[in-house]
């Protein structure tokens, strides 16, 4: 589902049919690996400079219908640090999250699909900004997928249904 490199060159890899991540060298020796948990979806993976992954999930308990969608954060060896998100459209709030991506600064930029947006948080997970509406105008987005920055703080987002 997503692959991310931290600034020694390891590689991450999101793998869905074990809802896991798969840690390599830059060369593609295995490192570690470790389990996302088995309700969890992931649909997309990062890094920050500090090393730390960052992973979008969605989940659904059939026990009790619900639908938790958030972001996970964890070390670069698999330490889970803290977690956030709830289902809904407001602030800190996702409906299908998919693709992740971190700034220099180290803050986290979320693709917030069936919201039509791109939500902006700390590394921490405290919310500081949104922006895009659902439509094809300037400033709006037709289920925005997958989000990258770039070095002069650039934000790019792959506009799924906008081509």
């Amino acid at each position: 589902m997503g692959v991310a490199t931290d600034a020694a060159g390891d590689v991450f890899v999101l793998v869905s049919y074990c809802n896991c991540i798969q840690k390599f060298t830059g060369t593609g020796t295995y490192l570690t690996r470790w389990d996302l948990g088995s309700d969890n979806a992931p649909t997309g993976v990062a890094t920050d400079a500090a090393g730390n992954v960052y992973v979008a999930y969605h989940s659904y308990d059939p026990d009790d219908l619900s639908y938790s969608p958030g972001v996970l954060k964890f070390t670069g060896t698999g330490v889970y640090l803290t977690g956030w998100g709830s289902q809904g459209s407001g602030n800190g709030q996702f409906d299908n999250p998919q693709g992740v991506a971190t700034d220099a600064a180290g803050n986290v930029y979320v693709a917030d699909v069936h919201n039509h947006r791109i939500q902006k948080f700390t590394g921490t997970g405290t919310y500081l900004t949104q922006w895009g509406s659902r439509g094809s105008g300037n400033g709006q987005f037709g289920r925005p997928a997958g989000v990258a920055t770039d070095a002069a703080g650039d934000v790019y987002v792959a506009d799924y249904g906008n081509d």
